[in-house]
């Protein structure tokens, strides 16, 4: 092995968390390298590409046309059977061109002074005195390995990460907490307004749902995500197929995209001595949608600025490192803690139960606001069309309490 110099920080990915994280600490002054296991940051494309109101994203990046595919003016909902719940609510979000996305975001963090390398990847964490010291990597292009040492290690190395593993920070999940999904981007689907369409129901999606997300004039995302322990023995594809067949059977379909979604519950740990988790990394995505992306930007600032003052005192440990994970719980962790529990409870609904919900839906008030989904809202409404989810609802917040 050969050693490759030594950095304040070392960023395991190159997605939104991992770039933004490394932006924030190289502008602080400090040297860090960004570490990208593909040969192009942002290819190939793993997901839906669907995010929140733009000046959400435009506190982490300028935007402009390039990056945005379509609009989002509203949602429909589609029950199994047939109910339809629509709201409207211009400016919602968009659709953005997520490969565009992430390589802008990367060039904002080399912009800012990281090293960036593509087709490097991280093999393990290095240790000293019984805390991460660094990363060792993988030139995957030469085969060679190499030991890239740091006095930080930030992994955001997304749904197949490894580092919060090695870090002792996460299990291997189980499979109901890794949903197996499929999507085309489809021409010639008429998507009609600038609408982003959820189906539900064990016909298209078992325990997850079907979307349809626009991505600008004829052309839309159309995908599946499913829960592998309802799905009878069928994967992503064949439900994908069957969805396809229904919703546009005219459509041309091209990229096709397979992959997983983390929707665990997020992490009781974000850092460890000289490491913290990012992202979807740190099951900051949401557990109800699967969304992720400002979810992950948001916790790459808090990491960096924990981070940028541990490296200030000196003092590395997890302790010392506390403050991005407190933030983070107080802030958008809270959100999550409610909306898994609602999609434990909501995904394994019986097909007539979950058109009773989307009825509901259509009647309640607020349940989709400025920012989206309202998980307050969304649990109300659970509740009034089931009033027994009450109970299972109580056991879980108690649980929750007890594990706290």
């Amino acid at each position: 092995m050969t050693e490759s110099g030594r950095y304040d920080v070392a960023v395991i990915g190159a997605g939104p968390g991992g770039s933004r994280a490394a932006e924030r600490l190289a502008r602080l002054g400090h040297r860090v390298l960004l570490l990208e296991k593909r040969e192009r940051v942002g290819h190939p494309v793993r997901c839906a590409e669907a995010v929140g109101p733009r000046e959400d994203v435009e506190r982490y990046l300028a935007l402009d046309d390039t990056l945005v595919s379509s609009p989002v003016d509203g949602v429909t909902v589609v029950a199994p059977d047939g109910t339809r719940f629509e709201r409207g609510f211009p400016g919602a979000g968009f659709v953005v061109d997520r490969e565009a996305f992430d390589r802008r975001l990367s060039e904002a963090a080399t912009a800012a002074g990281a090293e960036l390398r593509t087709g490097h990847q991280a093999m393990g964490l290095l240790r000293e005195d019984g805390r991460v010291a660094g990363v060792r990597v993988k030139d995957l292009r030469r085969g060679a390995e190499y030991d890239a040492r740091a006095a930080v290690v930030v992994g955001a190395d997304g749904v197949e990460s490894l580092s919060p593993r090695w870090a002792g920070l996460k299990e291997h999940y189980r499979p109901e907490e890794i949903f197996s999904c499929a999507q085309h981007l489809v021409e010639g689907i008429d998507a009609g307004r600038a609408f982003i369409e959820f189906h539900l129901g064990r016909r298209f999606a078992p325990g997850g749902y079907a979307w349809v997300f626009p991505k600008g004039k004829d052309r839309a995302n159309v995908g599946v995500g499913v829960n592998p322990l309802m799905a009878d023995g069928k994967t992503a594809v064949q439900y994908l197929d069957a969805f396809l067949a229904h919703r546009c059977p005219g459509g041309a379909r091209g990229r096709l995209v397979v992959g997983g979604c983390v929707v665990a519950r997020g992490l009781p740990r974000l850092a460890a001595d000289g490491y913290v988790a990012v992202g979807e990394a740190a099951n900051q995505n949401n557990p109800f949608s699967g969304g992720g992306i400002v979810n992950a930007l948001e916790g790459a600032d808090m990491a960096a600025g924990a981070v940028a003052r541990a490296l200030e005192r000196g003092r590395l440990s997890a302790r010392d490192l506390s403050s991005y994970e407190k933030a983070w719980k107080r802030s958008t962790g809270r959100a999550n803690e409610a909306f898994f529990h609602a999609a434990r409870i909501f995904y394994a609904l019986a097909d007539e139960e979950l058109s009773r919900v989307v009825r509901e839906l259509s009647r309640a008030k607020g349940v989709i606001g400025g920012k989206g989904v309202e998980p307050r809202r969304m649990i109300q409404a659970l509740v009034v069309s089931h009033p027994r989810l009450l109970v299972q609802f109580l056991g879980y917040w108690l649980g929750a309490k007890r594990r706290r």
